[in-house]
């Protein structure tokens, strides 16, 4: 039986990187395979979660702690005696499990990259962040044998050129299963009745972790010119995050507490697409957003920031701006691609690398090769 250590996880539902991870467990299942995994806090949920599949979860200094979490590393390593080690981390100052792994002569060490950005709340900090990741990564990626990203712009944002167009690189798409997110008229009707909304009315939907990287302050102006120009819309928004209560006072005071709907995390986003009309993402920076692959299966229309790689594009109906053209001009094009035939939204020949088989294949893959 091979044995893997994979991380890093957090609650299990913290955000893309976590929903990857159970994915890929998931899909490795009936392989030969052990898999445990890192965390810098054990959440009795997601423990209880994992216990179906036998997995241990070992918890780890956070990277405040950079030579205490090395030591961590190293302990387990040589407890357990694993074959790989499957890093999945957002920037290169995730470097210390990876070099851990190199020190304990771990065969392989997988890194898979998920973002193009340092998500900090703090601009000082945020600058200090990118100043060390740039310095990390001109060495991680010599902690490494494989390399992975959820995009090839994820690649390169923590792996130097020459890797990420070798043979060592390759890009694993945020795949999602199409089915469960097809469009069906039914459900949007129940949905809307769930949410005290008539069929006259305009949803913007956005789902996604409230921090820094989904740009909330944008997202609100946004939705407070929408609505200066469409009094009869409503505005869904749904997770959770820092700037969770933040973005709360944004909206009390901008006055739209009575059309912006805050629903919290759920796990019915497949419903909550097919209740809205448009969705919206204005991100300052994604390694592949899976909620934008998500909602254009549910043939709805998206309009997302140009900072998102092309990659996600997967529909006639979804759109890149310039954050430079501002809420206002971004409010005009929304509200003239509000109205449209749903039913003949088409998928484009991109969507195929989404397909959930396909990345089935590509994680079983990671733990065969």
């Amino acid at each position: 039986m091979k044995r893997i250590l994979a991380g890093f996880i957090m609650d299990g539902k913290a955000g893309g990187v976590d929903k990857y991870l159970l994915n890929f467990l998931d899909a490795v299942k009936n392989q030969d395979v052990q898999i445990d995994f890192l965390t810098d806090e054990v959440h009795e949920e997601l423990k209880t979660y994992l216990a179906q599949y036998h997995c241990n979860l070992y918890p780890i200094a956070s990277l405040r702690h950079p030579v205490r979490q090395f030591r961590q590393v190293c302990a387990v390593l040589q407890q357990k005696h694993y074959d790989m080690i499957y890093l999945n981390v957002s920037t290169a100052i995730d470097c210390i499990a990876a070099f851990a792994a190199k020190k304990m002569r771990v065969k392989e060490r997988a890194i898979h990259s998920h973002s193009s950005g340092n998500d900090c709340e703090s601009t000082a900090q945020r600058l200090v962040y990118d100043v060390v990741h740039r310095i990390c990564k001109m060495f991680f990626y010599r902690a490494g044998t494989r390399f992975y990203g959820c995009s090839v712009k994820a690649g390169e944002w923590i792996f130097p050129k020459k890797i990420v167009q070798s043979e060592k690189f390759e890009v694993i798409y945020n795949a999602v299963d199409r089915n469960r997110f097809q469009y069906k008229e039914e459900i949007r009707r129940q949905v809307r009745k769930e949410l005290g909304i008539t069929d006259e009315q305009l949803v913007i939907g956005h789902i996604g972790n409230f921090c820094y990287a989904k740009n909330y302050p944008f997202l609100i102006d946004l939705f407070s010119d929408i609505h200066e120009k469409e009094k009869d819309s409503v505005f869904l928004l749904t997770g959770t995050g820092v700037e969770l209560e933040e973005v709360r006072e944004m909206v009390k005071k901008r006055g739209l507490t009575d059309c912006i709907r805050f629903l919290g995390w759920r796990k019915d986003a497949d419903r909550l697409y097919q209740a809205m009309d448009l969705f919206v993402l204005p991100s300052r920076f994604e390694g592949l957003p899976i909620v934008g692959v998500e909602a254009q299966c549910a043939k709805l229309a998206c309009v997302l920031s140009d900072t998102i790689t092309r990659e996600a594009k997967i529909q006639d109906h979804c759109h890149f701006l310039p954050l430079a053209d501002g809420t206002e001009k971004w409010a005009g094009f929304i509200l003239q691609h509000s109205r449209y035939d749903r039913m003949k939204v088409a998928l484009t020949a991109e969507a195929a690398n989404y397909d959930l088989d396909r990345q089935k294949e590509q994680l079983r893959r990671i733990v065969c090769h």
